[in-house]
């Protein structure tokens, strides 16, 4: 008898273990993210060094471009389900219908700038002027509403498209008359030629805060739910690690991953918030965006909002994560 019961446990003991072994293979194919690898994405970042999507049971492999309009372009000619990015690079995929917004799970009041000269007194005064940034970016969306202040469209200025890291060399250069660019770009330029440009706005001043957030291919996410309900969940867990940790510490950490100074970093993240919120905020910036877009005839088409952003996988991850 004691040995039927034990036979039959061992049996069991095998069958869970094999189910075990199932669940995980389910996760078991590599799931590609291009993003940005500017700081504000750090709850990307976290959930690779701090093993959270391992410990989903996934295997994810993260690639870093310059800048989240890069990775954009990237995630459409790549091989990668996800792209991580700013909300301006999100939006620019969503009339098309074949991408996702999952969630944003980053805010910043301060991380985008337009640095130009001392002398200027208002956005009226860079008229005809040549106005550096990254096309397709936040920073875009930010100049347009920095120069509507002034009386000012896009097509009043000269718009140069930029690389990053040559922004700064290019306005110390005098190459352009202004930059829309983003931090810690001001800190280089202020090193190099203090005594020339100052910061004259940032996008919190002109009613703007940058959330960054994560989208998926549309194909992708309706043949995996539970690997875009993990994936979620590990970025929860990475945005709480980021709340409760010291920022001295995170922006050590973050700083090794990024092969950057952690002083750096934390200038960056200075006023950083990480809410995993889906709310009416953000909504509103989406909406804002899109009619900037519109606009200037960016994108050719509105956005189907009711399928661009699907908060299903958010609200299953923590139903308090959607406010209607």
């Amino acid at each position: 008898m004691c040995r039927w019961k034990c036979s039959r446990i061992a049996v069991l003991c095998v069958l869970a273990a094999c189910l075990a072994f199932d669940a995980r293979s389910a996760f078991a194919a590599q799931i590609n993210i291009f993003s940005g690898s500017l700081s504000v994405f750090a709850p990307l970042f976290v959930a690779d060094f701090k093993g959270f999507f391992k410990s989903e049971g996934l295997d994810v492999s993260v690639r870093t471009f310059s800048s989240g309009a890069d990775a954009t372009e990237g995630f459409r000619a790549g091989a990668a389900q996800f792209l991580v990015a700013s909300d301006t690079p999100l939006l620019y995929l969503l009339p098309g219908g074949d991408v996702v917004l999952l969630a944003q799970f980053s805010q910043n009041e301060d991380v985008l700038l337009i640095v130009a000269d001392k002398g200027l007194k208002g956005p009226a005064d860079l008229k005809g002027k040549k106005i550096g940034l990254v096309r397709k970016s936040a920073s875009e969306f930010l100049l347009k509403n920095y120069l509507a202040r002034g009386g000012l469209r896009l097509e009043d200025v000269k718009l140069v498209p930029l690389a990053p890291f040559d922004q700064v060399s290019a306005l110390v250069r005098g190459d352009v008359d202004a930059l829309s660019t983003w931090k810690p770009f001001d800190k280089k330029i202020f090193a190099l030629s203090s005594d020339k440009f100052r910061t004259v706005s940032w996008n919190a001043k002109e009613d703007y805060l940058l959330y960054s957030g994560i989208a998926a291919k549309r194909s992708y996410v309706a043949a995996n739910p539970s690997e875009v309900t993990a994936v979620l969940r590990a970025l929860r867990k990475a945005s709480a690690w980021l709340t409760s940790t010291d920022p001295k510490v995170s922006s050590k950490a973050l700083g090794e991953y990024l092969k950057t100074s952690p002083e750096e970093v934390e200038y960056v993240l200075k006023k950083n918030t990480w809410k995993m919120v889906d709310d009416p905020p953000f909504r509103k910036v989406l909406h804002d965006i899109e009619g900037f877009l519109l606009a200037q005839n960016l994108i050719s088409r509105k956005v189907n909002w009711a399928d661009a952003v699907d908060a299903r996988y958010l609200r299953t991850v923590d139903p308090a994560l959607v406010k209607e």
